[in-house]
């Protein structure tokens, strides 16, 4: 058996194997990274959601209250 081939063979094996992982990692990598964002993004959307919800109850409730922003004009 031809040794020397076989050793560039594992080599050549050893180094495809390698780069895989290589790029499963940073796929992982940029996959993670934008699961992140779009968690950030979720949160930051549902708080302004919830937010934005209470100050119109609130803006409702003093309409429905009688309280309003402009007085009335008496003739």
């Amino acid at each position: 058996m031809n040794w020397r081939l076989f050793g560039w063979l594992a080599a050549l094996f050893g180094g495809a194997v390698l780069a895989v992982i290589i790029v499963v990692n940073v796929i992982q990598f940029v996959l993670g990274a934008i699961g992140g964002i779009l968690a950030f993004v979720f949160n930051f959307a549902l708080f302004i959601a919830i937010v934005g919800g209470v100050v119109w109850l609130g803006l409702k409730a003093k309409k429905a209250l009688g309280g309003r922003n402009n007085p009335q004009i008496r003739k």
